[in-house]
This record gives structure tokens, sequence and C-alpha cells, in this order.
């Protein structure tokens, strides 16, 4: 039987400097280059129809597509320092993807 990984809250520094607290999986939270700062007990939890920055790539071994959030502006993955980053597949193998473009964020405007 596999282990059940967690997630656990992270900061998520918005283009605007505020910082947002949103649910971030644990082993990803760890990577430094995604850019997540220490949560914030009690801070404000990332608006609802906000998209946070992504950063998509593909992969030389497998052709598969994948992206992953950036949690700063000052991020690694964001700034390009970083080319390459991982995810985990359905069939649980980890495969690296190399950069391909970037999303900044998106935030849904109430009428």
């Amino acid at each position: 039987m596999a282990l059940v990984r967690g997630m656990v809250f992270k900061g998520y520094t918005a283009d605007s400097g505020t910082v947002f607290q949103t649910l971030v999986d644990a082993d990803e939270a760890a990577i430094a280059a995604r850019g997540w700062a220490a949560a914030t007990p009690g801070g404000d939890l990332l608006p609802r129809g906000f998209k946070e920055r992504r950063v998509h790539g593909l992969s030389a071994t497998s052709g598969r597509r994948g992206s992953c959030r950036v949690g700063s502006l000052a991020a690694d993955l964001w700034t390009g320092v970083a080319t390459s980053f991982t995810v985990e597949a359905d069939d649980n193998t980890i495969d690296t993807m190399t950069v391909t473009s970037r999303t900044g964020e998106k935030r849904r405007l109430a009428h």
C-alpha cells in the first residue's frame, strides 16, 4: 500500500506583493525553485477566481506535456534560472519537463 502524501499551506506572493495562503502538495512545496513562501497562520486564502502563475514544459523522454504552479515572481522557475521541473505522471513515475512557456496570474473581477 502506497503512502498518501499530504497537502500543506504555503504562501503565494501575487504580482501585487500580497501574500495569499494556498494548499500545495508537500513534495512540491519543498522544491525551492518553485518559490513558495512560508505559511502565515490566519492569512488570507487565495481568492476565488484567482489563477496562479504557471510554468509549462515538455518531457524529452516521454513526450508528455506538464505544468506546475510557481509561488513567486522571484522563483528560479519564473525568472529562467531553472530551465526544468519535475511532475508526477499518472503511473507514479517522475518526469522531468523542460520549460517551454510561462503563464502569468489571472484574477477574475466581480461584475
